[in-house]
């Protein structure tokens, strides 16, 4: 056998087993629909923010990381969080941390974690979803990327629910 057709046949196993791979980290971040369900409710947003002040105090103007100890995702996305969080405080933001497992109560707003919400300075909601989408939810492909000059230039109008990204999500 040459060694054309052993290196082409490499190539195709190595293909086939990163495509296969990949296809397995790429989830819904809403498989069960419970956040798509859970915003029919008039009261979503009011319930949210009672949730959240029931466990911090001061919520104004906060982004909110929601996260799940067991879930591979958050250590792939980690650098983002992290520099989104940094870019966030900069901008006046202070960073709160939320394990689903210690409280599991917040399972009904988030369906798969990472996650993320961001309230604005009136305690309104401006942003609740994924951090990225796509494989392995790396920086570059956030979805609050995006709304970050919004966010801070205080035009955000209307509250952002995120609820069809693919990426590499754990649901709650």
């Amino acid at each position: 056998m040459s060694v054309k057709w052993v290196v082409g046949i490499w190539y195709i196993a190595c293909s086939a087993g990163l495509l296969s791979l990949s296809a397995s980290q790429l989830n819904e971040f809403d498989p069960q629909s419970k956040l798509s369900m859970a915003i029919t409710d008039i009261e979503f947003e009011q319930n949210f923010d009672k949730q959240l002040q029931k466990n911090h105090s001061s919520i104004g103007q906060s982004i909110i990381q929601f996260s799940d100890n067991n879930c591979f995702c958050e250590t792939l996305a980690q650098p983002h969080i992290t520099r989104l969080s940094n870019d966030m405080h900069a901008n006046g933001f202070h960073n709160i941390h939320i394990n689903i497992k210690t409280l599991p109560e917040f399972s009904q707003f988030v369906p798969s974690t990472p996650a993320v919400a961001i309230v604005g300075a009136l305690k309104e909601l401006i942003y609740l979803g994924p951090c990225s989408e796509g494989y392995g939810c790396l920086q570059g492909t956030g979805l609050v990327d995006a709304l970050l000059p919004q966010i801070n230039s205080s035009t955000a109008e209307n509250t952002i629910l995120i609820m069809d990204a693919k990426g590499c999500y754990c649901e709650t």
